[in-house]
C-alpha cells in the first residue's frame, strides 16, 4: 500500500504507462508541462506540473512515455479547443445581451424589432449607416430585379436612413 501511494504522488515510468492520458505545456514560455493521469482508481484524474528542464527528474520519467512532439501537438489542441469554447461563450453572451441576433429557421427573435427600430430613427443621415441600407436594399431580389427604374433611382439618391426605406417600400408595393 505504501509503495502504490508513493508512486500514485511521484511521476514515474512505471505509474505513468498505465495512468498517462495526455500532456501539454501551460506557460508561453514553455517551461511548464501539466500531466494529466488516471487516478489508481481509474474513476477520477489529477494532474501535476512538471518543469520542461533536461535533467529534472519529473521530465525524465515523462520522456519515457511521451515526447516533445506529441506534447507541442496537445498543447496546440488544447489552446485550439480553449479558443473555439471561448467564442461560443463570447457569442452566447453576446446573443443574450442582444448585441447579436441569431436567425435560426428565418425566424426573428422579438428583441430583434426594438432594435432595428433604433437603428433606424437614430442618427438618420449617418452616411455609412445609409450607403450600407442601401447595399442592403439592393441585395433584396425583388427590388434588384424591379422594372421601377425611377424607384431605384430614388433609392440611390436618398440622403437619410427613412428616404431608403421609404423609397424601398415604394418600389416592393409597385410590383
Amino acid at each position: 500500500m505504501a509503495t502504490e501511494k508513493v508512486i500514485y504522488e511521484g511521476i514515474n515510468e512505471e505509474y505513468l504507462k498505465d495512468h498517462f492520458i495526455t500532456a501539454y505545456f501551460i506557460d508561453n514560455e514553455r517551461k511548464n508541462i501539466e500531466v494529466v493521469c488516471n487516478k489508481p482508481d481509474f474513476k477520477t484524474v489529477f494532474t501535476s506540473i512538471v518543469r520542461y528542464e533536461d535533467g529534472d527528474a519529473q521530465w525524465e520519467e515523462l520522456k519515457k512515455v511521451t515526447n516533445i512532439d506529441f506534447i507541442h501537438e496537445s498543447t496546440y489542441q488544447k489552446k485550439k479547443d480553449e479558443r473555439r469554447e471561448f467564442e461560443k461563450t463570447v457569442m452566447r453572451i453576446a446573443e443574450k445581451e442582444g448585441m447579436i441576433f441569431e436567425f435560426s429557421n428565418k425566424k426573428l427573435d422579438t428583441k430583434f424589432y426594438p432594435k432595428i427600430l433604433s437603428a433606424m430613427l437614430e442618427d438618420v443621415d449617418n452616411v455609412d449607416h445609409v450607403f450600407a441600407l442601401k447595399l442592403a436594399c439592393f441585395e433584396n431580389k425583388t427590388i434588384s430585379d424591379s422594372s421601377d427604374n425611377e424607384g431605384k433611382k430614388k433609392l440611390r439618391q436618398a440622403k437619410t436612413k427613412l428616404d431608403v426605406l421609404k423609397s424601398a417600400i415604394e418600389i416592393l408595393e409597385s410590383n
